[in-house]
């Protein structure tokens, strides 16, 4: 009887020390993982932070077309024995000023030049300046019309201005547009005496002086 009993109660102990087992286990063998929330998103306002386009226009001084100080002219030498002027020349300042020299002689049938506006079109070819057009054309559609004289077909080294108004002849006076540079010829109000002024320039004289030594 003491020896059931004995066997009974060891029984017990040994089960009530898997059962712990089982309800208690290690520590070390836990599943359990540890969670953390996501960071939340910053929220960023784009802000244009480069400064607004703003046209800003500076008026160049000095300026070529105010300043007329030829002291201030410079030159350079280039070479041994060059020198050479860095300011510009009258005809690069102003387009009328400078030199051409025309040939409108025939050398192909088809490129002859006939008319006056012909002879105009062609000496302004290059210069940078062209004929008007427009309602200035009907003051000048007579001019234009004229045959080119001959003695006008070739001619130069000389000034645009001087040629131009050569072509044109004493009784149209030209104008310049300086922000199309288109030339105009307009009929003068008060026709020139041509006669009286070939009469003075031929009675000019010039008296010289000899010095005998």
């Amino acid at each position: 009887m003491k020896k059931s009993y004995f066997s009974l109660l060891i029984i017990g102990c040994v089960s009530v020390t898997m059962i712990g087992c089982v309800q208690h286990p290690q520590q070390g063998l836990s599943t359990a993982t540890e969670t953390q929330g996501l960071p939340e998103p910053e929220v960023v306002i784009g802000q244009n932070t480069s400064p607004p386009s703003v046209k800003f226009e500076q008026v160049i001084v000095p300026d070529i077309y105010q300043s007329l100080d030829e002291s201030k002219t410079q030159i350079i030498r280039q070479g041994r024995y060059t020198l050479v002027n860095t300011s510009p020349e009258e005809g690069q300042k102003y387009l009328l000023e400078q030199m051409v020299t025309v040939n409108m002689l025939p050398k192909k049938k088809n490129l002859n030049v006939v008319t006056v506006e012909q002879g105009l079109t062609r000496t302004l070819s290059g210069t940078g300046l062209r004929l008007c057009a427009g309602s200035h054309f009907n003051q000048t559609a007579s001019l234009f019309s004229l045959p080119l004289p001959k003695v006008h077909r070739q001619f130069g080294p000389i000034k645009l201005r001087e040629a131009l108004q050569m072509l044109a002849g004493p009784a149209y006076a030209m104008t310049l547009n300086a922000f199309n540079r288109t030339v105009c010829f307009t009929p003068r109000d008060k026709p020139i005496d041509v006669e009286t002024k070939r009469v003075e320039i031929i009675s000019t004289t010039t008296e010289t002086e000899v010095i005998n030594e």
